[in-house]
């Protein structure tokens, strides 16, 4: 009788594993698929990885162009799971070297010796880019729409009929 039972065993054993492995396969065809169908788009990689970063920084909040704080403040951000005093789940894996694939070549570095800014009013930088523009103190990111009105989008370019001139 142990030897039956042993076979039953290895049976369902062997059938779970197939089950498995089917459940597994699919799923990777799914983002395969996905991955596929955004390169069928002609999506080049600066593209995939823009789009990345809109998508993983813009749920919370406008997902900043990358030129507007140093490459130094993009690195720390995006390991800190303390965020502006909000705990977040900082990026990992493919998710954060596609962000960090459209960050790091697109900010710029410090200065030797200056201080990594956390806040746009502390960057050169974004100050740089505004330069005759006036902002409220705080400057703050929800901000960025009055100007810019597809920045929720990633689009930075585009300006507000006042500011087209």
């Amino acid at each position: 009788m142990a030897p039956l039972q042993g076979r039953r065993r290895r049976f369902w054993i062997c059938s779970m594993v197939v089950i498995l492995a089917g459940f597994m396969g699919s799923l990777l065809a799914g983002s395969a698929q996905n991955l596929g169908a955004q390169a069928q788009q002609g999506l080049t990689q600066a593209q995939l990885e823009q789009a990345q970063y809109v998508r993983s920084c813009g749920s919370c909040h406008v997902a900043l162009p990358a030129q507007v704080l140093p490459t130094e403040t993009w690195r720390r951000l995006l390991q800190d799971p303390n965020h502006y005093g909000q705990q977040i789940q900082p990026l990992s894996g493919v998710a954060l070297q596609l962000a960090w694939g459209y960050l790091r070549p697109n900010s710029r570095p410090l200065r030797q010796g200056e201080q990594v800014p956390y806040r746009l009013a502390d960057s050169r930088y974004f100050r740089a880019l505004h330069l005759q523009v006036e902002f409220p103190t705080p400057v703050r990111v929800s901000a960025c729409v009055d100007c810019h009105p597809r920045a929720n989008g990633g689009d930075f370019a585009s300006l507000s009929a006042e500011w087209q001139s």
